[in-house]
């Protein structure tokens, strides 16, 4: 053994123990009060407010069947009367 340590450690403060436990006391309690608080405005409000559309994930579009199949009636019609054109101008060479 060393001469350099007289093998006794200070003992913890029990002032300062009481201190930190104090404060985690008062730091859950303001906690508490703030989640009180957002609870009574909820209820104030009528309830919780729903999420929105956007939030929740959800798309919405103005494509139907409908809508699609015209579009695409309307694409084909158009590609198919430039193919015929084409193939008309050809022909009088």
């Amino acid at each position: 053994m060393t001469g350099d340590t007289d093998g006794t450690t200070a003992a913890p403060n029990p002032d300062d123990h009481v201190a930190r436990l104090q404060a985690e006391i008062d730091a859950v309690k303001a906690r508490r009060a703030g989640y009180r608080a957002d609870a009574a405005e909820t209820i104030a409000r009528g309830g919780p407010m729903r999420a929105t559309d956007e939030e929740l994930g959800i798309i919405k579009t103005d494509d139907t069947v409908g809508t699609i199949a015209a579009d695409a009636s309307r694409k084909i019609g158009s590609r198919l009367s430039g193919v015929m054109s084409r193939w008309r101008r050809r022909g009088r060479k």
